[in-house]
């Protein structure tokens, strides 16, 4: 495993943690504690020590600062002794379900900025290994592991976030609707609020469309669905013939889930390995640096 390389799995293993966030937008009857405290020091050790992550960021300038502040503010509002969204309670973590849209606020940007991140060290990778002729092949044949378990990462996250997204639209579509019957058709301060979260979270699913990296049928397949579920529920798509809002909600969360166990298959047939890879790599790199330490100066 290469430096390039070693730096990929490494973020990805970071978005791994971001993308588990998204866990606490869904209703669960427990959650667990141990996990929750296991993505807590995940998500904060790669910005208190000397990570690629780290390293990354401290040479990133402004953009570098701002983004180490939105990481560590997504974990002190989410996993934060003060935490109002999520709170731990003895064995039992307790969710407020009414705060969805905070958990997306931070997880969705801070994962789309990794991936960024993991697309600019991908790039500098393939042209290290092309300029590197006779080391070309091994090096390509690492990243080009890296690259499978990224595109395997970013489609378990895109399932996630569609999922989650998905669900808190009909949701609030559906309160839309029971607001405005209510007041017999008339806009009230009620329905006015409830509008102003559908278009944040009509927002949040184009943003996950729009850093998609996937392209195959499948994925587009439930792409294309999403849309349309979200013009039917702005006026601007007529539903199919023959169907109601809840067959169309139904259809798009079942396909969704398809995706998503076809999705978790996928990762989880590679990302063991990979991280055992890595940890193997960083116990290596570990003991260079102590016998470059200890080694008599010339």
């Amino acid at each position: 495993m290469n430096q390039n390389t070693e730096t990929v799995v490494t973020l990805i293993h970071y978005n791994v943690a971001v993308r588990d966030t998204l866990e606490y937008c869904l209703q669960k009857n427990v959650y667990d504690v141990k996990a929750f405290a296991a993505k807590k020091a995940t998500l904060l050790n790669e910005v208190d020590n000397n990570t690629p992550l780290k390293a990354i960021l401290d040479n990133s300038g402004d953009n570098g600062k701002k983004m180490e502040e939105s990481i560590r503010k997504m974990v002190e509002e989410v996993y934060g002794d003060a935490s109002t969204i999520c709170k731990v309670s003895g064995d039992n973590l307790i969710v407020d379900h009414a705060q969805h849209l905070a958990i997306f606020a931070h997880a969705l940007p801070v994962h789309d900025n990794i991936t960024a991140m993991i697309r600019g060290v991908i790039q500098d990778g393939d042209r290290k290994a092309a300029a590197e002729q006779d080391e070309a092949k091994k090096a390509a044949l690492s990243m080009d592991d890296a690259k499978k378990l990224w595109l395997a990462e970013d489609r378990m996250f895109r399932a996630v976030a569609y999922l989650t997204l998905v669900s808190e639209l009909n949701k609030l579509f559906n309160d839309y609707n029971i607001a405005r019957n209510e007041a017999h058709g008339a806009n009230t301060p009620a329905s006015n609020f409830i509008g102003q979260d559908i278009q944040k979270v009509i927002g949040y699913i184009n943003g996950a469309r729009a850093n998609a990296i996937e392209t195959d049928v499948v994925y587009k397949n439930m792409e294309d669905k999403i849309n349309a579920l979200v013009e039917n529920c702005i006026g601007r798509r007529d539903l199919p013939a023959g169907k109601r809002f809840p067959d169309v909600q139904r259809d798009v969360l079942e396909t969704i889930q398809l995706y998503l166990r076809d999705a978790e298959a996928g990762l989880n047939a590679i990302y063991p390995d990979m991280v055992k890879a890595l940890v193997e790599q960083v116990k290596k790199d570990q003991a260079a640096a102590e016998v470059a330490a200890n080694k008599p100066a010339a």
